[in-house]
């Protein structure tokens, strides 16, 4: 988790220029963001100064201890001169090491095991629907074809892509000037890197070209009918029966099939908008999957209700056109930018899995502390203020909430361009009540309030719904139904992108459907799904009871154990370089093509080039705070001190 915004000497593109604020800019600031943002230019008094730069570089000698004492104390015992005392302290320091680290690569664990797949040599042959060809759908169709499945996917739309191709005519799906939180090579299929060593994320036009690049690349258009819509999956005996409507002709055609794979995504059914005075509001109300571009909102009062990262993102384009611009949010947000100021690389080349190995409260806690220590110490800029306390009203730590990757509507703050309010409570006749009282005008509503995963088309046998995705064994197989129907890109991390997490999805289903994998008894399913939820509570309080946010690396080690695709330790033991840059370089699909199930010559090449962009000082304090706490983490139930991963 990077920590750029809390950071000494941080700059980013919200981080100049003069604030814009009105004469009374306290005045309708609920969250006291701009109050923030104007006490960076305060001198602080020089003993908060002092103290705050004492701590900071304790915390940097703890961190760091672990490795002076690692190099100080061989010699000394090699020298002769140490006493017995010493000798004794060394000797427990170096098994501490040794434990650590063989806790830290998985060589030892009490971690339980509820998800140890069973071979089954035998391939099966079996056919395959695949609904939807965005980019989770294009990954099952492949994985599929790579183990000689024979599999048909079906399409509404001229081509791939899913909600990137955009289309002003259709609801949901991209708008103009939309472009991707999660940078290319981190987004990128593990076996099919970008063509271009930039960092810049690419916009929807591009990602769909890359998608485009990739079906080609894999032959996979000849497997996929698009302009056809299914309108039915239903049971039949063992199998399914899909009914399909060519868009261009109208006729419907039935197709029958053993497996299904619904890859609809996340984003097609908007969450209800039910509100006191709705009905009678005069305004506008629309959702955010209504929005294509700024043209209808000019010279308009627009509220915008959420601060996720569409939100962040039509808000900011919106502070340019609009009369006014208010969002409305419930509590604060951790919100990072997508280029990380510090090294001028996207953000998350820098979600490492040495930082992400510290259990939660120790990376919460150093935030936290670094985040008090920069504003003490008067290195906050108005831009890395207005950030921080986004944060600080969250009421949670960075770690246990999903985060807005785009951080550009700030820049609309500081320039006196866009308010934040409070949550929206009722409307009125002209405009929006919010829960602190708080009145405003508004001639356009936009909610950005997220979505709901709904599959009108699918009945299930015995006439039973659909389970949220929550409710499912990891987010993909309804227990009700078994292997034979999975829900692929329906778990989202809170901090890593969507199509490396469905990529993996793809691989155990495709392992799964041939045989060539069985997945443990029914039984352990509900287990596990009644443990994830305990604890996805636990790791996200601020979160819906249901929701399909997963954390991302844990999740992904999860899908790679049952693989047989994660990362050997003791063959990374043997390349030291690759182990580095597998502890320390940004984590993407590729991570699971270096070992096992298929293994890929170009993931070695993807790793070593995403050598990570972080401050090793910053990184090697982490690494030598959780040396310090980790064998709490070895004390069963004691969840809090336990680690989030281990780094292989």
């Amino acid at each position: 988790m990077n920590t750029a915004g809390f950071e000494e000497q941080s700059l980013s593109s919200v981080d100049h220029g003069e604030l814009a604020f009105s004469e009374d800019p306290v005045k309708g600031d609920p969250f006291a963001i701009k109050e923030a943002a104007m006490s960076t230019g305060k001198n602080r008094h020089w003993t908060q100064s002092m103290a705050a730069r004492f701590i900071n570089s304790l915390l940097t000698v703890v961190g760091l201890l672990p490795f002076a004492l690692l190099a100080i104390l061989p010699a000394l015992v090699v020298s002769g001169n140490s006493t017995s005392l010493i000798n004794l302290l060394a000797s427990v320091f170096f098994v501490w090491v040794i434990a650590f680290l063989a806790y830290q690569l998985r060589l030892i664990s009490k971690k339980p095991h509820l998800m140890r797949p069973v071979e089954d040599r035998k391939p099966k042959s079996g056919t395959v629907v695949v609904i939807g060809a965005g980019p989770v759908g294009l990954a099952v169709v492949k994985e599929c074809r790579e183990l000689g499945i024979k599999v048909t996917c079906f399409e509404s739309k001229p081509g791939v892509g899913g909600v990137y191709r955009y289309d002003e005519n259709k609801p949901s799906g991209v708008w103009k000037s939309a472009r991707l939180t999660s940078s290319p090579w981190v987004t990128a299929f593990s076996d099919f890197p970008p063509s271009s060593p930039s960092s810049i994320h690419h916009n929807h036009e591009q990602y769909v070209d890359y998608l485009e690049d990739y079906a080609d690349h894999f032959d996979l258009s000849s497997s996929i009918r698009f302009g056809c819509q299914v309108e039915k999956v239903e049971p039949l005996g063992c199998g399914w029966r899909v009914s399909v409507r060519d868009l261009g002709t109208g006729s419907v055609e039935v197709v029958d099939c053993d497996n299904i794979s619904i890859c609809t995504g996340t984003h097609q059914t908007p969450k209800p908008i039910s509100l006191p005075g709705l009905e009678g509001f005069k305004g506008d109300v629309r959702h955010v999957s209504q929005y294509k571009g700024p043209e209808d909102f000019k010279d308009k009062k627009v509220v915008i209700a959420g601060l996720g990262e569409s939100g962040a993102d039509i808000a900011y384009e919106l502070s340019k056109f609009s009369k006014k611009v208010t969002v409305s949010v419930k509590r604060g947000k951790f919100v990072i930018p997508r280029i990380n100021p510090l090294t001028g690389k996207a953000n998350d080349y820098d979600t490492n899995r040495i930082r992400n190995a510290a259990p939660i409260f120790l990376k919460n806690g150093f935030m936290s502390v670094k985040r008090r220590l920069c504003q003490y110490m008067g290195n906050h800029t108005p831009g890395s203020a207005v950030r921080a306390k986004l944060l600080q009203v969250s009421n949670t730590g960075p770690n246990t909430q999903t985060a807005t990757k785009s951080d550009d509507f700030i820049k609309a703050i500081l320039e006196g361009k866009l308010d934040i309010e409070r949550d929206i409570v009722r409307f009125d006749e002209n405009g929006v009540i919010f829960s602190d009282g708080r009145r405003e005008s508004a001639d356009i509503v936009l909610f950005a309030h997220g979505y709901v995963p709904a599959f009108p088309f699918l009945e299930l046998p015995g006439g039973k719904s659909a389970k949220h995705p929550s409710e499912m064994y990891l987010n993909m197989f309804d227990p009700d139904v078994g292997s034979r129907l999975a829900f692929c890109g329906f778990a989202r991390p809170a901090l890593g992108a969507i199509p490396p997490v469905g990529e993996l999805q793809a691989r155990l289903f495709a392992r799964v459907v041939s045989g060539r994998l069985m997945l443990p008894a029914i039984e352990e399913w509900k287990q596990h799904i009644e443990c994830e939820r305990r604890q996805n509570r636990e790791r996200f309080p601020g979160s819906p009871e249901k929701n399909v946010v997963v954390s991302w690396i844990p999740y992904m080690d999860k899908l790679a154990t049952l693989i047989g695709c994660r990362p050997d330790p003791w063959r990374l033991l043997a390349s030291p370089v690759l182990l580095w840059r597998v502890l320390t370089g940004a984590v993407n699909g590729a991570h699971y093509r270096l070992h096992g199930v298929g293994s890929k010559p170009v993931a070695k090449d993807t790793v070593c080039y995403l050598k990570g962009e972080h401050d090793l000082r910053e990184v090697l304090t982490m690494l030598g705070l959780h040396f310090w706490v980790w064998p709490l983490g070895l004390v069963q139930g004691n969840r809090r001190f336990q680690s989030d991963i281990s780094n292989i």
